[in-house]
């Protein structure tokens, strides 16, 4: 854990020089920060400003570049990468119903490896377009309901931004169809219905990946980075939050403490169930949990790539600026302690260690990172929760 930083307070004589000195650099101060109005990047404002008067504030030149840094080497290269991905997914599922064949549907399934892997790192990322665009809540609410799918496929209902279809849609509900049926190709060849709906799935889901790839490079890059501040609502504040709202619902949650029986740290525990796990149908297809524990490590690799901003400029660059050194290895090396503890298991469930080294990046990002940059922790609680 970091060590706070100590305040010193000097005393001066209160001669007439001095207080016009001080009342020069205060005016000077506040006229340097007024720019700023913490604006949202889409147009919306925040509701609240959170100032320290113990922090420091960054430069100017700080924030633009590890803004500039974050949109065009992380996010726009995770949107662009899965867009790529998925475009290449829907080429594939078009060869296939062209020809529905047992070939075909290999290629389908090893797209749909890149693709959904390509989905955990702009997944991080679920703020601004990303979200808009309901990216997660249309591509991977796992597991899919088997029964809402088959209704869905035969009554040829192909409206995927609908709420109610949201349990039957996206990866988990491909997962389904191409790894999860003992009928294999017969499973399509049998049913052209349970094709076209394949076929229109993956289209939609491509249009989707090819609109939040426009959006980013679109207005919404410039937004971002002029977009400076630390308040509620500035693209430094609602990338860290909400980053740490998707890593604790989506990765710390639904990829490993549900499957486990955990909601919390501080929670009752819930039965477990392994069967609750991601892409399940493709494990019990593989007689493995390989692929599962592989995209809980591509969701925990882009987590650290948004903290470190890759080769440039990132949140650690901000942190060893103001002295804190330490806790920029004490980041770090969790992050190696969660790829350790993937590698070193075989399958989600066995022990609790996976989901307690996740929780553990949440209480130095809520605890530690948040309070030194001056964010404020979104859901108003700085407990690490």
């Amino acid at each position: 854990m970091f060590m706070d930083k100590k305040n010193y307070f000097l005393s001066i004589r209160r001669t007439g020089m001095f207080a016009l000195l001080a009342c020069i650099l205060y005016i000077g101060a506040c006229n340097s920060e007024g720019g700023d109005d913490g604006s949202d990047p889409e147009g919306e404002q925040p509701t609240e400003e959170e100032e320290n008067p113990d922090g420091e504030e960054p430069e100017e030149n700080e924030f633009l570049l590890l803004l500039n840094n974050q949109v065009d080497e992380i996010i726009i290269v995770a949107a662009q990468n899965y867009e790529t991905q998925m475009q290449s997914f829907d080429a594939s599922v078009e060869t296939f119903v062209q020809e529905t064949t047992s070939e075909n549907l290999e290629l389908v399934r090893n797209s749909f490896d890149n693709a959904y892997l390509a989905y955990q790192r702009l997944a991080i990322h679920n703020y601004f377009a990303t979200s808009r665009r309901s990216l997660v809540e249309q591509s991977n609410l796992f597991p899919a309901d088997e029964i809402i799918l088959d209704g869905l496929i035969e009554n040829q209902s192909f409206d995927f931004t609908a709420n109610e279809h949201r349990m039957a849609n996206g990866f988990p509900a491909i997962d389904l169809m191409i790894f999860g049926q003992p009928e294999g190709i017969d499973y399509f060849t049998s049913n052209e219905n349970r094709v076209n709906f394949l076929n229109a799935l993956v289209n939609f889901l491509t249009t989707e990946a090819e609109t939040i790839s426009a959006s980013w490079t679109g207005n919404l890059r410039d937004n971002f980075v002029n977009n400076g501040g630390t308040v509620l609502g500035s693209s430094i504040s609602v990338q860290l939050n909400q980053s740490v709202v998707y890593w604790e619902e989506r990765v710390r949650e639904d990829k490993v403490g549900i499957p486990i029986g955990r909601l919390g740290p501080l929670d009752t525990p819930i039965p477990a169930n392994p069967s609750l796990i991601e892409a399940f149908n493709r494990s019990q297809f593989d007689g493995n949990e390989d692929f599962t524990l592989s995209l809980v490590r591509a969701a925990v690799e882009e987590m650290q790539r948004l903290f470190t901003g890759g080769e440039g400029q990132g949140y650690d660059d901000l942190l060893i600026n103001r002295e804190q050194v330490d806790l920029v290895n004490d980041i770090n090396e969790q992050f190696s302690e969660i790829i350790n503890e993937i590698e070193n298991r075989s399958s989600i469930s066995g022990n609790e260690n996976l989901y307690d080294a996740i929780q553990e990046i949440v209480t130095l990002f809520k605890g530690d990172l948040l309070p030194i940059l001056n964010v404020q922790d979104a859901d108003a609680a700085n407990d690490g929760d």
